[in-house]
């Protein structure tokens, strides 16, 4: 089904609040954050990657822990 000029705002939106939460959670926890790791998260445009990414920063005790590319 096709989505609706809406409902792709709406996602839009989402996707950039849930990128800035993941980023905040970042900073909080491990800055300085290495730009790689921005440039992936930036380019993340799926929700629930970005929310299992929010859990592992939340956990995890180095960035090394958190496996980025899946």
């Amino acid at each position: 089904m096709a989505q609706t000029m809406a409902e792709f705002l709406i996602e839009q939106g989402e996707l950039r609040a849930k990128r800035e939460d993941v980023l905040k959670l970042l900073h909080i926890r491990f800055d300085p954050v290495p730009d790689t790791i921005l440039n992936k998260i930036s380019t993340i445009r799926n929700i629930l990657r970005l929310d299992t990414l929010f859990e592992k920063i939340a956990t995890a005790q180095t960035l090394n822990e958190i496996d980025w590319d899946k």
